[in-house]
């Protein structure tokens, strides 16, 4: 980098902004495929927290059950 720019927030705001994008992306991109939050909630952040908190919430199990009764299927 340029002298006296040690990091990305010291660059201007459309470049620095587009490093960090980039970057959130590379994470995402690490996770397991089923983690990965779908791309029109990465610039979300409120809807994004909402889908990582559920995906890695420990205590829900992963398997959702129906209840249905056997006569009502044909």
């Amino acid at each position: 980098m340029a002298e006296g720019i040690e990091y990305a927030t010291d660059l201007p705001h459309t470049i620095s902004f587009a490093i960090t994008y980039r970057n959130r992306i590379n994470s995402f991109n690490e996770l397991p495929e089923d983690k990965r939050p779908p791309r029109d909630l990465w610039d979300k952040p409120y809807k994004l927290k909402l889908f990582l908190d559920e995906v890695f919430d420990n205590k829900s199990s992963s398997t959702k059950y129906v209840d249905y009764d056997p006569s009502e299927v044909e």
